[in-house]
């Protein structure tokens, strides 16, 4: 069978795969429970095995891979993922954060002018490259936001891999380790669907990949003078585009450069480290100044966070555990737990002989040493969770960018000797474990692996039809900016969809049975103008313990008592009922402005 053929016969499997998944998503969709529920989970299991187990087949086989074939293996793997995310909301926007962009979108639509107002996340209108490319796109073609932002976001992500292949096929030399890499690095917990959907990231990852190539290219030996300046030229272009499409993957493209560095002093090879020095330098002041000049926000976005962790690392060193973000109201499946588990104990495992073989083969060059230190950083993001509260999420956003390097070392260690059997059926068993642990931490969590069923603040399966009909309510009924009190799913979308100012650190609204002194005090203080009360949040309990998304929140179920109150507190008037979803106008001056 011929190189093509065996490509045309891999396309058609993970097509299959990608049937099954839908297959186990329109079954989600029709209420399936039960056993029915139990099959179609493994339906989409099945799913996904069976996507990845074409381009791990080929890595795994005793042939030689041609490039065409990887490559095109390579780019087939991304639009397979990303056809698992589409399918899970195909007609909408479905992903809390798509909501973010989705207002920043909006309002430069509105208004034409950039660094407006996002106050579900003012950091947002400060790096608008992805409301800039998906605009353009739209006045372009006359599609609508969704689809344009479909469009952006599936380029994206294609364009994201195939730099990835290329850039692991030129370090490693080789088709195979270029397609095991890139197929390592599509199983961690966020390529699939978070680092896919319509957000800042997913964008700002292409560039950052480009970026890389290009200072590659660059500094490749043997490249041509004017090259050399073309790709230099394009690095600076796709780093300035980085830096104003997402904060932290800029931050990483500058920590990378910085790296290559330092990888270049160590192996003393032909490509050297001036070239990298000077592009993180240029890094470094693209970075400052963009934050300086447009996104001075950033910093107090990102210092709470910052904090947590370095408190977290400084009670760790002093023999204290981190204390947990919150009890968990739906117990995680044991095989996810073990599945996490075995991914991380399998990863650091084999790390090592990663190191050894590059250490062994490709001392002199600068950035497969540059790839294989930078898995070392695979080790404290494993340690988060128990550093910090909300290390594993930190972890998971991290892992993004960890999982380049980490991909490539173990695509050399899996290549570094010839496969016999018994080894090639190890390493089939590893690209399970990667496979099954990598959805396993990743998005979305395990309650909505599969769409449809409601959850109350469960992140996409607490967006239904009647919160999304209130929030379009508020944006038509109110002015643009009213500070509202509300769960967690109903602040995001009344500050999205409805352009309101949302309120955190208010869950002591809905606590107690009474409207107290301090409760007035607490209203006034915060500026409140509405309190939205969201009647399902007494008779369901929420995934993750608490509907406010905030330490010491009242528990969950809320007592209906607590959520009936408000009716008979003077000034406080009901001007919204849709059944399930009530707001109220806090008109009196003792409770609100």
């Amino acid at each position: 069978m011929t190189h093509a053929s065996k490509t045309a016969v891999a396309v058609a499997v993970m097509a299959a795969g990608v049937l099954l998944v839908s297959v186990s998503y329109a079954a989600g969709r029709a209420g399936a429970a039960g056993a029915g529920h139990s099959a179609a989970v493994a339906v989409f299991w099945l799913g996904e095995a069976v996507i990845f187990a074409a381009p791990a087949a080929l890595v795994l086989g005793r042939r030689e891979l041609a490039d065409a074939q990887a490559a095109w293996l390579a780019v087939a793997l991304a639009a397979a993922t990303y056809l698992v995310k589409y399918l899970y909301s195909p007609s909408f926007f479905g992903f809390p954060d798509e909501f973010l962009h989705l207002r920043t979108l909006t309002s430069l639509l509105a208004s034409h002018h950039l660094l407006g107002v996002n106050y579900a996340l003012p950091v947002s209108p400060g790096y608008p490259g992805l409301e800039i490319v998906t605009s353009g796109l739209m006045g372009l073609t006359g599609l609508g936001v969704f689809p344009a932002g479909l469009i952006v976001a599936g380029l994206a992500h294609l364009v994201f891999t195939a730099a990835l292949y290329t850039l692991f096929r030129l370090v490693g030399g080789a088709s195979r380790i270029g397609l095991a890499a890139v197929t390592v690095y599509a199983a961690n917990p966020h390529y699939q669907v978070f680092d896919a959907i319509f957000g800042y990231q997913t964008l700002a990852l292409t560039f950052f990949a480009l970026a890389l190539l290009a200072v590659y290219q660059a500094t490749r030996p043997g490249t041509s003078r004017p090259r050399v300046i073309i790709f230099w030229v394009l690095a600076a272009v796709f780093a300035a585009a980085t830096t104003v499409t997402h904060h932290i993957t800029s931050y990483v493209l500058l920590g990378t450069a910085v790296l290559i560095a330092a990888a270049g002093l160590l192996a003393r090879g032909k490509q050297g480290l001036a070239g990298p020095a000077c592009f993180a330098a240029g890094a470094a002041a693209l970075v400052a100044v963009w934050t300086w000049r447009f996104s001075p926000g950033t910093v107090s976005y990102l210092s709470p966070a910052m904090s947590q962790l370095t408190d977290g690392i400084r009670s760790a060193v002093g023999g204290q555990a981190a204390k947990a973000a919150g009890t968990t109201a739906l117990p995680e499946p044991a095989v996810d737990k073990l599945a996490s588990y075995a991914v991380a104990l399998l990863v650091m495992a084999v790390i090592p002989f990663g190191w050894r073989q590059v250490w062994r083969t490709q001392r002199r060059d600068t950035w497969a040493l540059a790839l294989a230190g930078g898995a070392a950083a695979y080790y404290p993001c494993v340690a988060l969770p128990l550093v910090t509260a909300d290390g594993s999420e930190i972890a998971g956003r991290l892992l993004t960018f960890v999982y380049i390097p980490v991909g490539y070392t173990i695509a050399v260690a899996l290549t570094a000797r010839p496969l016999t059997p018994l080894r090639r059926a190890g390493a089939a068993a590893g690209a399970v474990i990667l496979l099954v642990g990598g959805i396993a931490m990743g998005w979305p969590p395990w309650w909505e692996r599969l769409p449809g069923s409601y959850v109350v603040d469960g992140f996409e399966s607490g967006i239904t039809s009647e919160s999304v009909a209130a929030a379009n309510w508020a944006a038509d009924a109110l002015p643009p900016g009213q500070r509202i009190a509300a769960d967690y799913i109903n602040n995001l979308l009344f500050g999205t969809i409805g352009n309101q100012s949302p309120v955190n650190g208010v869950a002591v609204f809905y606590c107690s049975g009474d409207w107290s002194l301090t409760d007035t005090v607490l209203a006034r203080q915060q500026a409140i103008n509405y309190l939205l009360v969201d009647l399902r949040t007494s008779r369901y309990r929420p995934a993750n313990g608490t509907i406010f998304q905030e330490a010491g929140a009242c528990p969950a179920p809320l007592a209906r008592a607590d959520l009936a109150k408000f009716d008979a507190v003077p000034g406080i008037t009901r001007v919204y009922d849709s059944g399930n979803i009530i707001v109220y106008r806090l008109s009196e001056a003792g409770y609100a402005p």
